[in-house]
């Protein structure tokens, strides 16, 4: 017995070691410190750090210039580089655990990683295959540098990294995740989107917003020509905007913003133009349902009458569990004639999307940010790369513009694209994309100005400049909607015919609801609501007198706009419990942290930021965007702007063509170093609605600096 109990406790011995090497997490290739620092120093890179710790990237050649962005922006906002590596690589439950697995499973599903491989020397251009890899180059030497802020085995970073990131990741600004939570029950729905995990009030559609304007010579009152970028994004995280300022003798010159991960600035100013995204929803996502040879574990599926064989394949990525170890998870993937299969409790559905494995983003991104004028800036255009964003434009010749931008599938008539088709008919898997000259666009309209505010591509000037829906095919799914930011829009732009430079910023940061906007239709609906409740009545009285405006000092705003987000969400989009229950509840909590139904807006609405906590105009789905954390009040008393206005930048070109250019960041430049000075240094600005100027040149970028260096050598 004692030599069997021997034994045993040698296999359990050998069971438990066995164990631990199949969960030990494999590591990376050692790294070659002294390649990666001699491929450093051959960048010709110099960063110069303006009074508000902005870095002005200044290089011999473009990716001279992504080396030297990629390491400032490293300096600043390590944490999230190294996550959207993590994401870029299919490898987030790796690190971060279970709740990002479907994340990690989607990405396999996609072929994201395949598709980069296949078409990095392919499709992409070597200018741009050198900018990517500078900024890699870049991620690199930072990481050897600080090793103890990396996380194991994320280095070395390659270019197909930083191009997985774009291909991963654009699809869900036009909202792919909606449409694959759609085939799951409420029970089973998985975190399908990565949006999903930048916030703990998991938000995303409160931060897929943006505003742009553009005033022509003709409609302003000094013959100047404007531009307001005012994308909203998420205030932190991976989705959260970087300030920088690229140039180099080869023709960039380019001030703007940018993601984590990305080598080049996704929209901003040159001496010459400048442009300006908002997301828009157009129709870019199919689903077909399948018919298939067995419930469970299928093999083939029937298109035109005939059994076709799925292409089978593995999803392969581990799940965090403590320590150095991880669990191995295999998954089955499958994919029709159509594209991935998703299993669902209601069956195999397959997908098809715009730019499914589609790795041109950056390249067109660059080429519009080297565009000289018009002509070759709609020539980047054309790309198509980009995958969708209404786009608004203003170069210093006058010239304005919009673009309700996609990639848009070229589908047969007919069928009612918007639900799940058919999956066993082959002309409903569309092969084709449109030209971008068939997208709805608006090019020096006579009106003389043009906005985005995420509405209907049909009402983005005065009434008879706009494009007509029926000129366009039912197929591209091109949304109805009118944000309140698009009613009021109108309502101040339309009646202005020559609109000054106080106007505009006046106009960009309006503070009030639009009388036909969801939350005052609501508060319509709530003063009209019988009630008993001596509370609710004093609470009704109070939505009664207010005015609809978000001003600091309004006393109405705090109820109305609580009571709204938590019964329409965030965006005012859909309901999600009954106003009159929240009305209840909202004013209990004001009474509770306040004594009194109508605070001042200001007591609540917030901007915290280390020691830094001052009150902020504007609300939800108001021009001056400011999305925050609607149970605040009940935790302790105030609303943290999580989302909203967040880079704005503001471009002036006068009668000779010369820029003034100026901008603002929620924060500062030092978007995650807590010892920084820049680590909230603008939230006074941005609190107070103000802006301060950005130089252009070296000559004027010199007398500001406060840190003036070379990465590498």
């Amino acid at each position: 017995m004692r030599k069997i109990l021997k034994i045993a406790g040698v296999l359990a011995i050998v069971a438990v070691v066995g164990g631990l090497l199949y969960l030990k997490t494999p590591s990376s290739p050692a790294l070659e410190a002294q390649a990666i620092r001699s491929l450093a120093a051959t960048y010709d890179a110099r960063v110069i750090r303006d009074e508000w710790g902005v870095p002005h990237i200044f290089g011999k050649t473009d990716a001279d210039a992504s080396f030297g962005f990629g390491y400032a922006h490293a300096e600043d906002d390590w944490k999230h580089i190294q996550e959207s590596i993590m994401g870029a690589r299919g490898m987030t439950s790796q690190y971060k655990g279970k709740d990002s697995a479907p994340q990690d499973y989607l990405y396999d599903l996609f072929k994201v990683r395949e598709a980069v491989e296949a078409k990095y020397l392919t499709d992409l251009k070597p200018a741009t295959r050198a900018i990517v890899k500078a900024y890699a180059d870049a991620i690199n030497f930072y990481g050897i540098e600080h090793p103890e802020e990396v996380a194991p085995g994320l280095l070395p970073v390659t270019e197909h990294d930083v191009i997985s990131g774009y291909t991963w990741m654009t699809p869900f600004f036009y909202r792919l995740d909606g449409k694959l939570e759609e085939l799951f029950t409420d029970e089973n729905k998985p975190a399908v989107s990565p949006w999903q995990q930048q916030s703990s009030l998991n938000l995303p559609e409160a931060v897929r917003g943006s505003n742009g304007f553009a005033v022509a010579p003709s409609r302003s009152d000094d013959g100047h020509t404007r531009l307001i970028v005012n994308s909203h994004q998420p205030m932190n995280g991976l989705y959260a905007w970087y300030e920088a300022h690229m140039v180099s003798e080869e023709g960039l010159n380019l001030a703007g913003a940018s993601f984590p991960g990305t080598p080049i600035l996704a929209q901003g100013v040159t001496p010459n133009l400048g442009w300006t995204h908002t997301v828009n929803q157009p129709d870019l996502v199919d689903v077909y349902a399948l018919e298939t040879n067995r419930d469970k574990k299928p093999t083939q599926y029937k298109l035109d009458g005939e059994w076709r064989d799925f292409e089978m394949s593995k999803s392969r990525f581990r799940v965090k569990l403590f320590g150095p170890f991880s669990l191995p998870v295999t998954r089955d993937i499958l994919w029709s004639e159509h594209g991935p299969v998703l299993e669902t409790p209601n069956g195999f559905y397959a997908i098809r999307f715009a730019g499914l494995q589609e790795v041109r983003a950056v390249e067109q991104w660059y080429e519009m940010g080297k565009a000289t004028n018009m002509k070759e800036w709609r020539q980047a255009l054309e790309q198509n790369g980009v995958l969708s964003f209404n786009i608004t434009y203003a170069d210093k010749d006058g010239n304005i513009g919009e673009i309700y931008n996609a990639r848009m599938p070229k589908r047969i008539e007919g069928p009612d694209w918007s639900k799940a088709l058919p999956g066993d008919q082959s002309k409903l898997i569309w092969q084709d994309y449109r030209e971008v000259a068939e997208l709805p666009q608006i090019w020096n309209p006579e009106c003389g100005w043009l906005f985005s505010a995420n509405a209907t591509p049909f009402r983005i000037t005065s009434a008879e400049c706009n494009n007509k829906r029926k000129d366009f095919s039912e197929t591209m799914g091109l949304e109805p909607r009118m944000t309140n930011r698009a009613r009021r829009a109108l309502e101040l732009f339309e009646p202005d015919l020559q609109i000054t430079e106080e106007e505009l910023l006046r106009y960009r940061a309006d503070t009030r609801y639009h009388p036909k906007s969801a939350v005052m239709q609501m508060v319509i609906e709530l003063v009209a609501t019988p009630s008993d409740d001596p509370l609710t009545k004093k609470a009704q009285e109070v939505l009664r007198n207010w005015d609809g405006d978000t001003a600091k000092e309004n006393r109405g705003a705090a109820l109305a706009i609580i009571t709204g987000t938590r019964a329409l969400g965030y965006e005012y989009i859909k309901p999600e419990a009954d106003p009159m229950e929240m009305l209840k509840k909202t004013a209990a909590e004001l009474m509770e942290q306040y004594g009194r139904l109508d605070p001042e807006w200001a007591e609540i609405n917030r901007i915290q930021r280390g020691d830094v906590d001052l009150p902020l105009d504007g609300g939800p789905d108001i021009l001056r965007a400011i999305y925050a954390d609607r149970d605040g009040i009940s935790k302790n008393g105030v609303m943290n702007a999580f989302a909203g206005d967040t880079h704005i930048m503001y471009a002036d070109w006068d009668e000779t063509g010369a820029l003034t250019l100026k901008s603002i960041h929620q924060y500062g430049a030092a978007t995650m170093d807590e010892t920084s000075p820049h680590y909230n240094d603008q939230v006074p600005l941005f609190a107070r609605g103000d802006y301060k100027l950005m130089p252009m040149t070296l000559e004027e970028v010199l007398p500001k600096a406060t840190r003036d260096y070379r990465p590498g050598r």
